[in-house]
Protein backbone atom coordinates (compact mmCIF):
# COMPACT_ATOMS: atom_id res chain seq x y z
CA UNK A 1 0.00 0.00 0.00
CA UNK A 2 3.23 2.68 0.85
CA UNK A 3 3.86 2.71 -3.34
CA UNK A 4 0.14 3.10 -3.96
CA UNK A 5 -0.14 6.23 -1.44
CA UNK A 6 3.49 8.01 -2.89
CA UNK A 7 2.02 7.33 -5.83
CA UNK A 8 -0.94 9.30 -5.08
CA UNK A 9 1.62 11.97 -3.58
CA UNK A 10 4.12 12.35 -6.60
CA UNK A 11 1.04 12.58 -8.56
CA UNK A 12 -0.56 15.42 -7.08
CA UNK A 13 2.94 17.25 -6.53
CA UNK A 14 3.14 16.96 -10.69
CA UNK A 15 -0.30 18.44 -10.77
CA UNK A 16 0.58 21.31 -8.64
CA UNK A 17 3.81 21.93 -10.40
CA UNK A 18 1.83 21.76 -13.51
CA UNK A 19 -0.74 24.38 -12.17
CA UNK A 20 2.51 26.44 -11.23
CA UNK A 21 3.38 27.40 -14.60
CA UNK A 22 0.27 29.20 -15.22
CA UNK A 23 -1.33 30.09 -12.23
CA UNK A 24 0.14 32.05 -8.73
CA UNK A 25 0.76 29.64 -5.96
CA UNK A 26 -2.08 31.20 -4.05
CA UNK A 27 -4.99 31.00 -7.04
CA UNK A 28 -4.71 27.17 -6.85
CA UNK A 29 -7.03 24.99 -5.22
CA UNK A 30 -7.19 21.48 -3.51
CA UNK A 31 -10.11 20.86 -6.25
CA UNK A 32 -8.81 21.83 -9.27
CA UNK A 33 -5.42 19.25 -8.13
CA UNK A 34 -7.73 16.70 -6.90
CA UNK A 35 -9.36 17.18 -10.43
CA UNK A 36 -6.38 16.97 -12.31
CA UNK A 37 -5.40 13.83 -10.33
CA UNK A 38 -8.94 12.34 -11.04
CA UNK A 39 -9.66 11.83 -7.92
CA UNK A 40 -12.20 13.65 -5.22
CA UNK A 41 -10.88 16.59 -2.84
CA UNK A 42 -11.41 13.93 0.61
CA UNK A 43 -7.99 11.69 -1.71
CA UNK A 44 -6.31 14.85 -1.35
CA UNK A 45 -6.92 15.53 1.99
CA UNK A 46 -6.26 11.53 3.26
CA UNK A 47 -2.65 12.41 1.56
CA UNK A 48 -2.01 15.83 2.89
CA UNK A 49 -3.55 18.59 5.31
CA UNK A 50 -3.25 21.88 2.31
CA UNK A 51 -1.38 22.94 -0.49
CA UNK A 52 1.32 23.90 1.57
CA UNK A 53 1.82 20.72 3.31
CA UNK A 54 1.54 19.11 -0.29
CA UNK A 55 4.30 21.27 -1.16
CA UNK A 56 6.23 21.06 1.63
CA UNK A 57 6.46 16.40 1.20
CA UNK A 58 7.19 18.03 -2.68
CA UNK A 59 10.19 19.57 -1.79
CA UNK A 60 11.21 17.40 1.08
CA UNK A 61 11.28 13.82 -0.75
CA UNK A 62 12.18 15.77 -3.70
CA UNK A 63 15.48 17.00 -2.11
CA UNK A 64 15.99 13.81 -0.36
CA UNK A 65 15.92 11.98 -4.10
CA UNK A 66 18.52 14.78 -5.59
CA UNK A 67 21.27 14.81 -2.56
CA UNK A 68 22.96 11.69 -1.98
CA UNK A 69 24.35 12.31 1.43
CA UNK A 70 25.08 8.83 1.93
CA UNK A 71 27.08 7.75 -1.49
CA UNK A 72 30.41 6.21 -0.89
CA UNK A 73 32.73 7.65 -2.00
CA UNK A 74 30.64 11.32 -0.86
CA UNK A 75 31.25 13.74 -3.60
CA UNK A 76 29.59 17.03 -2.05
CA UNK A 77 29.99 18.84 -5.58
CA UNK A 78 27.57 16.70 -7.02
CA UNK A 79 25.53 16.93 -4.37
CA UNK A 80 25.80 20.49 -4.74
CA UNK A 81 25.17 20.29 -8.54
CA UNK A 82 21.75 18.33 -8.55
CA UNK A 83 20.32 20.58 -6.02
CA UNK A 84 21.44 23.37 -8.28
CA UNK A 85 19.75 21.54 -11.12
CA UNK A 86 16.28 20.71 -9.22
CA UNK A 87 15.98 24.54 -8.09
CA UNK A 88 16.41 25.17 -11.63
CA UNK A 89 14.30 22.41 -13.23
CA UNK A 90 11.44 23.08 -10.42
CA UNK A 91 11.86 27.17 -10.98
CA UNK A 92 8.29 27.93 -10.70
CA UNK A 93 7.82 25.70 -7.79
CA UNK A 94 10.47 27.48 -5.78
CA UNK A 95 9.64 31.08 -6.51
CA UNK A 96 5.81 30.46 -6.05
CA UNK A 97 6.67 29.00 -2.87
CA UNK A 98 9.14 31.95 -1.98
CA UNK A 99 6.59 34.42 -3.09
CA UNK A 100 3.66 32.90 -1.10
CA UNK A 101 2.62 33.41 2.57
CA UNK A 102 4.50 30.63 3.49
CA UNK A 103 8.23 31.61 2.34
CA UNK A 104 9.54 30.17 4.96
CA UNK A 105 9.11 26.80 4.24
CA UNK A 106 11.22 26.58 1.04
CA UNK A 107 13.46 28.75 3.54
CA UNK A 108 13.64 25.75 6.11
CA UNK A 109 13.51 22.93 3.98
CA UNK A 110 16.91 24.69 1.97
CA UNK A 111 18.36 25.68 5.36
CA UNK A 112 18.13 21.70 6.38
CA UNK A 113 19.01 20.44 3.36
CA UNK A 114 22.13 22.83 2.91
CA UNK A 115 22.78 22.24 6.69
CA UNK A 116 22.49 18.27 5.97
CA UNK A 117 25.12 19.02 3.21
CA UNK A 118 27.94 21.27 4.98
CA UNK A 119 27.74 18.81 7.80
CA UNK A 120 28.42 15.87 5.80
CA UNK A 121 31.48 18.00 4.14
CA UNK A 122 32.64 18.20 7.67
CA UNK A 123 32.69 14.91 8.46
CA UNK A 124 34.70 13.55 4.96
CA UNK A 125 37.03 16.19 4.85
CA UNK A 126 38.05 15.22 8.12
CA UNK A 127 38.10 18.69 9.10
CA UNK A 128 39.40 18.27 13.09
CA UNK A 129 37.81 21.27 15.28
CA UNK A 130 38.48 20.45 18.76
CA UNK A 131 35.77 23.56 19.73
CA UNK A 132 32.63 21.67 19.06
CA UNK A 133 30.44 24.85 19.39
CA UNK A 134 33.08 26.89 16.96
CA UNK A 135 32.59 23.45 14.37
CA UNK A 136 28.68 24.13 15.10
CA UNK A 137 28.93 27.70 14.07
CA UNK A 138 30.65 27.50 11.04
CA UNK A 139 28.22 24.71 9.78
CA UNK A 140 25.62 27.33 10.47
CA UNK A 141 26.81 30.40 8.93
CA UNK A 142 27.53 28.52 5.98
CA UNK A 143 23.85 27.03 5.47
CA UNK A 144 22.51 30.38 6.09
CA UNK A 145 24.94 31.42 3.24
CA UNK A 146 24.82 29.21 0.51
CA UNK A 147 21.07 28.68 1.21
CA UNK A 148 20.78 32.70 1.30
CA UNK A 149 22.60 32.80 -2.41
CA UNK A 150 19.88 29.85 -4.09
CA UNK A 151 17.13 31.98 -2.24
CA UNK A 152 18.48 35.15 -3.82
CA UNK A 153 19.40 33.81 -6.84
CA UNK A 154 15.56 32.22 -7.02
CA UNK A 155 13.86 35.13 -7.02
CA UNK A 156 16.33 37.00 -9.76
CA UNK A 157 18.46 39.34 -6.95
CA UNK A 158 21.40 37.90 -7.79
CA UNK A 159 21.25 37.76 -12.19
CA UNK A 160 24.18 34.62 -13.07
CA UNK A 161 24.00 31.18 -14.69
CA UNK A 162 23.10 28.13 -13.22
CA UNK A 163 26.64 27.19 -13.81
CA UNK A 164 28.19 30.36 -12.24
CA UNK A 165 26.48 29.68 -8.92
CA UNK A 166 27.88 26.20 -8.78
CA UNK A 167 31.31 27.31 -9.26
CA UNK A 168 30.22 30.27 -6.68
CA UNK A 169 28.70 27.81 -3.98
CA UNK A 170 31.58 25.50 -4.43
CA UNK A 171 34.68 27.61 -4.56
CA UNK A 172 33.20 28.99 -1.10
CA UNK A 173 32.76 25.25 -0.07
CA UNK A 174 35.65 23.98 -1.39
CA UNK A 175 38.25 27.01 0.16
CA UNK A 176 36.34 26.56 3.62
CA UNK A 177 36.21 22.69 4.01
CA UNK A 178 39.91 21.72 3.20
Amino acid sequence: MPNKENSMKKQFAEALKKRLLTAPFDKITVTELAEDCGVNRQTFYYHFEDIYDLTSWCLKSEAESVIDLDEVPFDWKKCVRALIKYIDDNHALCVAVLNSVEHRLLRKILIDDIERLIRKVYESCGIDERDEETVEFNIFFYSMAVSGLIESWVLGEINISAEKLISHIENIIGKNAG
